[in-house]
């Protein structure tokens, strides 16, 4: 029997096929080496090496936050063909150990962003908001 407490089933996998990331039909990811992490009861969220994000259209966020097991997540901002969306994109620098594996890799925000992947839809990459505002 599982308290509250614990901290939910989490795995981490490599994804087995190339991930698109496309906003407003533009690409900003494009890659073959992206983690993806499955929590139970949440959809995979994908984590992409920041080399395989056109960082060139992201600027970093004053927004941060904190997860209670992954730590500090900071955000970015895109600003491509004159669409501003703040927020849109997160990274764990530097998580707790047991998430090592999304240390600086970036991960979107499917209700902004479409996921490209061989064999899924993009409804299956779905994610809602799961940290928690600190004050800073």
């Amino acid at each position: 029997m599982s308290s509250p407490d614990q901290i939910p089933a989490i795995t981490i996998a490599r994804e087995h096929a190339r991930v698109r990331v496309l906003f407003e039909g533009h690409d900003i990811a494009d890659s073959n080496d992206v983690v993806v992490m499955h929590e139970a009861g949440r959809p995979p969220v994908r984590y992409f090496p920041r080399k395989d994000v056109f960082m060139v259209f992201l600027s970093q966020a004053d927004k941060i936050t904190r997860h209670p097991d992954k730590g500090e997540a900071r955000y970015f901002t895109i600003y491509r063909d004159q669409h501003l969306v703040e927020n849109i994109a997160w990274t764990y620098e530097t998580p707790n150990a047991v998430f090592a594996e999304i240390a600086g890799r970036i991960a979107f925000r499917p209700e902004h962003v479409e996921f490209q992947v061989p064999g899924q839809t993009p409804a299956d990459t779905a994610i809602e908001d799961e940290t928690v505002e600190i004050d800073g």
